[in-house]
């Protein structure tokens, strides 16, 4: 489970509103499918690779709560040793990272969490 759960949605949004910006913000980094009403798995790929040319990706399934908040559950690290730009099989080209030690856990799947939950650039 996510350690700052739970997180507040943008006021006037709910999880598929806001799942829409975050597929906008990604266009070639996230997957995400639906498999229940206010339920998404997600598959985030970060813009950092791996010394050896890996790409991190971070695996959760995010679910609405009450109100415009958001829970982050059931999360994973993967390598992807594919390049997800070319790859239409993201979820088949990699292997899970665990289990995870809690350096592991800080310093691969936190911060790929991190980097999912930015806030999309402000236009001016």
């Amino acid at each position: 489970m996510y350690p700052k759960n739970p997180i507040s949605l943008p006021k006037g949004m709910d999880i598929h509103d806001w799942m829409d910006t975050k597929k906008k913000q990604f266009p070639n980094h996230l997957q995400s499918d639906s498999p229940y009403a206010a339920v998404y798995k997600i598959v985030f790929f970060r813009k950092e690779k791996t010394f050896l040319g890996s790409y991190i990706s971070c695996s959760a399934y995010l679910r609405q709560t009450k109100g415009n908040t958001i829970e982050i559950v059931e999360m994973a690290s993967m390598i992807n040793y594919s390049d997800y730009t070319k790859s239409l099989s993201r979820f088949n080209k990699g292997g899970d990272l665990g289990p995870m030690s809690e350096k592991e856990r800080t310093e691969v799947l936190l911060p790929c969490i991190e980097e999912f939950l930015e806030p999309p650039p402000t236009r001016n």
